[in-house]
C-alpha cells in the first residue's frame, strides 16, 4: 500500500498474514505513477523458527562479502546489494526468499521493491536486519 510519496512497511509471517507498522520516503521506481508495492518485514523470531523447522527459505545476505565471512544467517547467500542488478537471476522467484542487511531500511527497502519490479513476489526483509539477529543471540555461520 502507499501513501502520497510513502511505501508502506509491513510485519508477515513470511508471507503471511500482514500488519502495517510505519512508512519510509517513497522509493524510485523508475517509472511515473508506477505503483509501490508494501515492503514485507518479518521478524528475527520467526525467522528463526522457520530456519530450526528447516522450511525451504533462500536467504540472501545483501551485505559486503568481508562482511559475509565475518558472520551471516545460516544457510545465507553472499549477494552484495551492488551486484543485485545482475545477480538478481540467481535468486528463486518459486521459493521463499529473505533478504537481509546491515544497513538503513531504506537500502533493503530499495532491494525489495528492485526484486519486486523484476516479477519477484515471494520475498520480504529481516525485520532489525542483521543487528537484531546477533542481538538475540541467534546463530551466526561463518
Amino acid at each position: 500500500m502507499t501513501t502520497a510519496g510513502k511505501v508502506t512497511l509491513t510485519v508477515v509471517g513470511l508471507l503471511g498474514g500482514v500488519v502495517a507498522i510505519g512508512t519510509l520516503p517513497r522509493l524510485a521506481l523508475g517509472g511515473h505513477g508506477a505503483p509501490t508495492p508494501s515492503v514485507a518485514v518479518v521478524p528475527p523470531d520467526y525467522v528463526k523458527r522457520l530456519l530450526e523447522a528447516r522450511e525451504p527459505i533462500f536467504v540472501v545476505d545483501v551485505r559486503t562479502p568481508t562482511e559475509f565471512r565475518a558472520g551471516h544467517l545460516p544457510s545465507a547467500v553472499s549477494l552484495p546489494l551492488a551486484d543485485l542488478d545482475r545477480r538478481f537471476p540467481e535468486i528463486p522467484k518459486t521459493q521463499r526468499v529473505l533478504l537481509y542487511c546491515h544497513c538503513p531500511m531504506e537500502e533493503i527497502a530499495t532491494a525489495y521493491v528492485f526484486l519486486f519490479n523484476n516479477g519477484y513476489r515471494n520475498h520480504a526483509v529481516l525485520g532489525e536486519g542483521f543487528q537484531g539477529w546477533l542481538g538475540r543471540g541467534y546463530p551466526v555461520a561463518r
